[in-house]
């Protein structure tokens, strides 16, 4: 089982044999009897077995490299929550570094993976696996009506939620998506952006922003997600391209990107019971989402 770093833990037995050497290095034996030999460690097979279930992805594995962990998988295995993994979600330290899930998907995944190299459609399969096997399958949060802001609360079933898959005949031979632009009729080939794509813009717009210096968010976005521009693949060829985009184009884009990205459809609808209107939006994913009432 992973730590909240994702290394090998040390069994205990090992650990204490260590300590004990370290401290008769320092004071010198406590005895004259030899060192006793280590304690054999437990079959694997006894105590109890943290049980596990199966999370469906919504990539499919169809968009990892080969030799990604979870290439070609559909599902992946995924354990239950267990007093370990509500330490990691009451970790003020991992909350102000905006890690706390990713530190929660090391922890309950059983595939050891790079976080920042899966899609974040994947990860919220994840998130969402877990929340549903620990805490039950009923999740409720409060809203406000947008018409005439009546406070409501609305609950859902989690395992109706749906899976937002990718039609296969809008994947290449690459595994990415093409898409004519509207006004200028450029070809454009984009890639999914990783979890790791995602924080490197948000990097590059923190430190920009930090000097000083013009930033657009949806160009670092097109930059992360564009592989060639009429077949051209160059990357100071899609910069300027980028740079010049027409808006029409660049709204165009990121429709087509939101159409093409896999993911979990998080979106509820709900009557307003004072006016009849209907809310739409997505349902609210935070540290909250974890604690369920008794």
């Amino acid at each position: 089982m992973r730590n909240n770093e994702g290394r090998t833990q040390i069994s205990p037995e090992l650990l204490e044999q260590f300590m004990k050497q370290q401290e008769e290095k320092i004071v010198g034996p406590q005895s004259e009897a030899p060192t006793p030999a280590p304690v054999p460690q437990a079959p694997t097979n006894s105590g109890y077995q943290v049980p596990t279930d199966f999370a469906y992805i919504p990539s499919e594995g169809k968009f990892y490299p080969e030799g990604h962990p979870w290439k070609g998988k559909d599902r992946v295995e995924v354990r239950y929550m267990t007093t370990r993994e509500e330490d990691i979600l009451t970790n003020q330290g991992y909350a102000k570094a905006g890690v706390l899930f990713d530190k929660l998907i090391e922890s309950v995944t059983v595939d050891r993976v790079d976080v920042d190299s899966l899609f974040p459609g994947d990860k919220n399969a994840v998130i969402l696996n877990a929340r549903k096997n620990s805490y039950g399958e009923e999740y409720k949060f409060a809203g406000i009506c947008s018409n005439c802001l009546t406070e409501f609360e609305h609950t859902i079933n989690l395992s109706e939620i749906d899976l937002l898959t990718v039609d296969d005949d809008n994947i290449t031979n690459n595994n990415t998506c093409v898409v004519e632009l509207p006004v200028s009729k450029k070809i454009v080939e984009i890639k999914l952006a990783t979890s790791g794509d995602i924080k490197n813009i948000t990097k590059q717009v923190e430190l920009r922003k930090k000097h000083k210096l013009h930033v657009s968010e949806t160009a670092e976005l097109h930059k992360a997600m564009i592989i060639s521009v009429d077949g051209n693949p160059d990357v100071n060829h899609i910069s300027n391209f980028i740079s010049q985009m027409l808006i029409k184009d660049s709204k165009h884009l990121k429709k087509k990107y939101e159409e093409f990205k896999p993911d979990v459809d998080f979106s509820y609808v709900h009557s307003c019971t004072e006016c009849s209107h209907e809310n739409r939006g997505g349902v609210p994913i935070g540290a909250n989402f974890f604690w369920a009432d008794d």
